[in-house]
């Protein structure tokens, strides 16, 4: 009996550690199979985008999961921000619509093969909703997104895989295996369907 305590706790030991080195818990499932933290609001304003940008709605869904994603829930900056995709603050978004102004986050970023902690200035939005209009009407705009070729064809053709390959050619994250990540939730969550 005493064997099988022992047992116990240190499976329960192993499991927490695992944990706190960062691997992220299974997020409850909604009817249609998205996590339970991706609202309707959500895939409706990606799929409003998509009309409107032509920016496909699936890699908008795989980053706000990739991004804010944290197990059963949203990271801290997604929900008391409402900064889904982890944008960083320039004072040229002063004054766009839904721009609530800058706020300072701990962060850990991807340099040369090396993850390094750094504080960083993100965005700050009035709504999750208008986060998700930003990223298309604003952020994606910028000449680096706009005139990358991958992120061309990408809308030409509303091809969400092919949108995350052009965001990590166009230096959207620090991450060496960004759009891989992408691509693997997309096929998880089959959100290709959601690409009209």
């Amino acid at each position: 009996m005493l064997a099988l305590a022992v047992l116990a706790f240190v499976l329960v030991a192993a499991l927490g550690v695992a944990n706190m080195q960062g691997e992220k818990e299974t997020p409850a499932l909604r009817p249609d199979g998205l996590p339970s933290y991706i609202t309707d609001e959500m895939v409706q304003t990606a799929q409003d985008m998509q009309k409107q940008y032509g920016h496909p709605a699936g890699c908008t869904l795989a980053q706000i999961i990739q991004e804010s994603g944290q197990g059963t829930g949203l990271s801290a900056l997604a929900e008391q921000d409402n900064n889904l995709f982890g944008m960083k603050w320039a004072a040229s978004f002063e004054g766009k619509p839904g721009v609530v102004g800058p706020v300072d986050w701990g962060t850990n970023e991807e340099y040369d093969g090396a993850t390094v902690s750094i504080t960083g200035t993100f965005i700050r939005f009035e709504s999750q909703k208008a986060c998700i209009e930003f990223r298309s009407s604003v952020f994606l705009q910028a000449s680096t997104y706009a005139d990358n070729p991958t992120i061309k064809r990408a809308i030409e053709t509303g091809n969400s895989a092919l949108m995350a390959w052009g965001l990590q050619d166009a230096g959207w994250a620090t991450d060496s295996s960004y759009a891989e990540h992408l691509v693997l939730l997309m096929d998880q969550y089959d959100l290709y369907r959601f690409d009209e």
